[in-house]
């Protein structure tokens, strides 16, 4: 793109926002504008609302949180697992579904963060009653290897 009364040299320093595309003049929210950098933070805060509320995390919500700092990544999860793990009877399926999933994505480790591992999302569902499916809810015969109706693999060593 070319700009009206800037040498080459000058064309090649201007700094673009990475998310509306406008010329950077305060450097200090680089890669975004101000404008921009506000609204990620509000969406930011949202995100971390509606994982604590709600117990989801959307694809969408995953994308807009690439844009932000691995170390950024990494304070969100560890106060969203400290505010879940005061649950009364601690972390809840839902609770672990919804972290297992923030923390698969970012490639994040508990241990690196100092904190318990969670279990995993088969495991949850394997804890539940043995007499139903837990992927597809319906009932089977506890003898069974895997779900006649959905395929999961109900034992291990099948």
């Amino acid at each position: 793109m070319k700009f009206r009364g800037l040498s080459k040299a000058k064309e090649e320093d201007v700094q673009r926002c990475m998310e509306c595309g406008k010329i950077l003049k305060d450097k200090a929210y680089e890669p975004y504008c101000k404008e921009c950098d506000e609204k990620l933070d509000k969406k930011f805060d949202n995100i971390e609302d509606n994982i604590i509320i709600y117990r989801e995390l959307m694809d969408s919500e995953i994308e807009i949180l690439k844009k932000f700092d691995d170390e950024d990544i990494e304070d969100l999860f560890k106060r969203v697992y400290d505010k879940l793990s005061r649950e009364k009877g601690g972390l809840k399926k839902e609770s672990i579904i919804v972290l297992n999933k923030l923390k698969d994505s970012f490639g994040l480790n508990e241990a690196d963060m100092g904190l318990k591992n969670l279990p995993g999302i088969k495991e949850i569902k394997k804890a539940g009653p043995k007499d139903k499916c837990p992927e597809c809810g319906k009932k089977i015969q506890e003898d069974f290897n895997l779900c006649p109706y959905c395929g999961y693999k109900l034992k291990d060593d099948f």
